[in-house]
C-alpha cells in the first residue's frame, strides 16, 4: 500500500475512533443527564465528586480543553430543572453579575483573549451557577452536608498518602500532557512530601479542603459527627504542609466560633477543645517542616511582594499592556510567568473594573460576617481572603471556590427575604392589633364606656350590664 493510502486509511480509523468516542460520550451524557433531571441531588453529589476525586488532566478536548468537573457542571445545568420563574434575586446577585460581565466584556472591547473568557466561563460561572441555582432545588443545609461528607473523604485520602507516600490520583489517565506535567509532580516542603490528593497542588488541596470546614459545623449532622469532621478536615489541611491553607481552616474556624449565630453553645466549647488538642499536636510538626525548609519561606514571601509592582500595569478593562507571549507560547506578565496572586491576577488579565467589583464582593462579605449575619458558606469564602492574595485560583480548588461563592450568595439572599418576611409579617400583626384597639376603645365624642355600653342595650333601657 502507499504511503497516502496508509495516511488515508489512518486519518479514517482515527475520525472513526473519534467518533465511537464521541457518541459513547454524548450517550453517557444524556443517560446521566436524565438522572439529574429527576434527582438533582445525585447531580450535585456527582459533581463535588468529580471535583473532589478527579485529576484536571483526565479531560476532554474539543477545540478547547473541558476538565472533568467542567462536563459534569454543563450536564448538569443543562438537564436539571430550574425554578427561575420562582428565583428570586438580591443584591449579591447582581454585584455577581456585573463582576462576571466585566470579566467577559473585553472580548467583544478585544482586551482579552478565547482562554481567558474560556476560564471565566468553565471554572468560574458554570460552578458559581451550581452554587446559586441549584442549591435552591436541593437546600443549602443539604448541600452543606454533602460537602461535609465528601471533604471528609478528601481529608482521610491526604492523611493516608502522607502515611504512605503514595499519591493514586497521578496513576489516573494522562489526556492533557501539558496539564500533567504542571500538576502531575508532588511538592515537598523540607523533607515532607506534601500531601495533594487528585488536586495536583497541596496548596489547592489544603485550601479547598480548609473551605469545606465551615460548612461541616453549618450542616445538620449530630454536633459530635460535625466536630469530628471538621478536625480529620483539619488533619488533611496541616498534611498539605501550606501556611495559607492551615491560615485559611484557623480563620475560619475562629469566625464559627464567635461569628456563626446558629452554632450551639455545645458545639463551640467541643470544637475549642477538639481543635486546641490538634494545633498542640499540629504545631511541633509544622514549625519543624518549616525549619527544615531553610529559607523558601522568605523567598516566597519576597516573590509574592515583588508581584505589586505589577499593579500599576492594569488596564481600566480587559488584558494588561504588560501581557507578553515567548517564542515557546508562554505567557508572561512583565518578567513573571507565574501570578500567585488572585486578587492581582484577575486585575491584569479582565482589569480595574472587574477587580474593583471583586473588591467590593469580599467587602461585603466581610462586613455580613462581622455583623453576625453571614451563613457557613459566606465564613468560608471569608476565610479565603489570605489565600486570594498569595495564590491563584488553580485546577480544581478554582471551581470549588466559585461553587462556595454561589452557595454564599444563595444563603444571604434567602436569610434576607425571609427576615423581611418576618419584618413583615410582624408589621402586619402590629396594624391588626393597632386596628383591634382602635375599635375596643371608646369614641371620646360619645362620654364614656359606661355610657356607650348603657347605648348598646335594648330600647327598654337595659344595657348589656344588666337591670340596674
Amino acid at each position: 500500500m502507499s504511503a497516502v493510502g496508509r495516511h488515508r486509511c489512518t486519518a479514517m480509523s482515527i475520525s472513526a475512533s473519534t467518533l465511537v468516542v464521541a457518541l459513547l460520550g454524548a450517550a453517557g451524557a444524556l443517560a446521566l443527564g436524565l438522572v439529574f433531571r429527576h434527582r438533582p441531588r445525585v447531580g450535585v453529589a456527582v459533581w463535588l465528586l468529580v471535583v473532589a476525586l478527579i485529576p484536571v488532566w483526565t479531560g476532554v478536548t474539543l477545540k478547547f480543553y473541558f476538565m472533568p468537573a467542567t462536563v459534569v457542571a454543563m450536564v448538569l445545568l443543562v438537564f436539571v430543572k430550574h425554578r427561575l420563574g420562582e428565583l428570586r434575586l438580591g443584591l449579591p446577585d447582581y454585584l455577581m453579575a456585573a463582576f462576571m460581565l466585566s470579566c467577559l466584556a473585553p472580548i467583544v472591547t478585544g482586551g482579552a483573549t478565547l482562554s481567558t473568557a474560556f476560564v471565566v466561563i468553565t471554572s468560574w460561572l458554570f460552578p458559581y451557577l451550581i452554587g446559586r441555582l441549584v442549591a435552591g432545588l436541593v437546600g443549602v443545609r443539604w448541600l452543606y452536608g454533602a460537602v461535609a461528607v465528601v471533604f471528609t473523604v478528601v481529608a482521610v485520602g491526604l492523611i493516608m498518602e502522607m502515611v504512605t507516600g503514595w499519591n493514586p490520583f497521578l496513576a489516573f489517565p494522562d489526556r492533557n500532557p501539558d496539564l500533567f506535567s504542571v500538576w502531575g509532580d508532588l511538592q515537598t516542603r523540607g523533607a515532607v512530601t506534601r500531601s495533594e490528593g487528585a488536586f495536583g497542588h497541596s496548596i489547592a488541596a489544603g485550601s479547598a479542603t480548609a473551605m469545606a470546614i465551615p460548612m461541616a459545623l453549618g450542616s445538620r449532622f449530630r454536633p459530635w459527627l460535625r466536630c469530628a469532621m471538621a478536625v480529620v478536615m483539619g488533619i488533611g489541611v496541616v498534611l498539605t504542609v501550606s501556611r495559607v491553607s492551615i491560615a485559611g481552616a484557623v480563620i475560619g474556624v475562629v469566625l464559627v466560633l464567635f461569628l456563626l449565630r446558629e452554632l450551639a453553645p455545645r458545639i463551640r466549647a467541643g470544637l475549642i477543645l477538639m481543635f486546641g488538642v490538634l494545633a498542640a499536636a499540629a504545631l511541633p510538626f509544622v514549625l519543624r517542616t518549616l525549619r527544615s525548609a531553610g529559607d523558601e519561606a522568605t523567598a516566597s514571601a519576597g516573590y509574592r511582594g515583588s508581584l505589586l509592582d505589577l499593579v500599576p500595569g492594569i488596564s481600566v478593562l480587559g488584558m494588561s499592556p504588560l501581557a507578553r507571549k515567548s517564542p515557546d507560547g508562554k505567557f508572561f506578565f512583565g518578567t513573571f510567568r507565574s501570578i500567585d496572586s488572585q486578587l492581582i491576577l484577575t486585575g491584569l488579565q479582565y482589569g480595574w473594573f472587574a477587580l474593583i467589583l471583586g473588591l467590593l464582593g469580599l467587602l461585603a462579605a466581610v462586613l455580613i460576617v462581622i455583623s453576625r449575619r453571614g451563613t457557613a458558606a459566606t465564613i468560608a469564602v471569608v476565610a479565603q481572603i489570605p489565600a486570594l492574595a498569595t495564590v491563584a485560583l488553580i485546577t480544581q480548588y478554582a471551581d470549588f471556590f466559585w461553587f462556595v461563592v454561589g452557595l454564599a450568595v444563595c444563603g444571604q439572599v434567602s436569610e434576607t427575604l425571609a427576615r423581611r418576611g418576618l419584618e413583615d409579617t410582624a408589621g402586619d400583626l402590629a396594624n391588626a392589633s393597632a386596628k383591634l384597639s382602635e375599635r375596643a376603645s371608646p369614641d371620646p365624642r360619645s362620654g364614656s364606656l359606661t355610657a356607650i355600653v348603657s347605648r348598646s342595650g335594648d330600647s327598654s333601657g337595659r344595657g348589656l350590664l344588666g337591670e340596674q
